[in-house]
């Protein structure tokens, strides 16, 4: 029976993926970074269409419907470099600086924004509870009282110069609390154990 120019290639491919050292070349090599396309703010416009859905269009290009907004960079700088994410959640393009956008998408973006990150302000802490490396935090917030988990101290607790400490727990939810010294003692005495 004969071999096709197909059947040939596949076998070397696999007799090359079996030779010594081959597998350790490709684990070696890092993954590629992804390149994504930098949307022009003064082609975009980003607005709700009557159904409620959030859309975005660059004019003289293309449609999408059903997007997101999402910060790039949440923590370290939350005004710039905003991604457009399609309903399966992969980038379309990124906004630089999403201040150059007209007003109405600017507005609209940043109402998305604040749904998609709602930071509940901690007022109270009943419990912090450290096991295995994760810390298990039992707080009043501005939105009621809430229970959340996070890594650990060093991956999820920032300290602010100005007394401000940031929480952020496993789905990447944050939470402030703008002074730990104004909080009532016992607060205060949980929050002194983990910072």
């Amino acid at each position: 029976m004969d071999a096709t120019a197909e059947d040939v290639s596949a076998r070397a491919h696999v007799e090359h993926a079996a030779e010594p050292g081959a597998m350790e070349a490709r684990l070696d090599k890092p993954a590629p970074e992804p390149q994504y396309d930098v949307l022009d703010p003064a082609r975009l416009r980003l607005f709700l269409d009557p159904s409620g859905r959030f859309r975005a269009t660059v004019r003289d290009d293309r449609s999408f419907l059903d997007v997101n907004v999402v910060r790039c960079f949440p923590q370290s700088q939350p005004d710039r470099y905003w991604a457009i994410t399609d309903e399966s959640d992969r980038v379309i393009g990124v906004i630089a600086d999403p201040t150059k956008l007209d007003r109405d998408s600017y507005e609209t973006a940043t109402k998305a924004l604040a749904r998609h990150y709602l930071q509940p302000i901690i007022t109270a802490v009943h419990s912090i509870r450290e096991e295995y490396g994760a810390v298990y935090f039992d707080v009043e917030t501005d939105h009621g009282r809430r229970s959340f988990v996070a890594k650990g101290v060093r991956d999820s607790v920032e300290v602010g110069e100005d007394g401000e400490i940031t929480v952020v727990d496993v789905d990447e939810n944050c939470y402030r609390i703008p002074d730990w010294e104004r909080l009532d003692y016992r607060s205060r005495q949980h929050l002194e154990r983990l910072i």
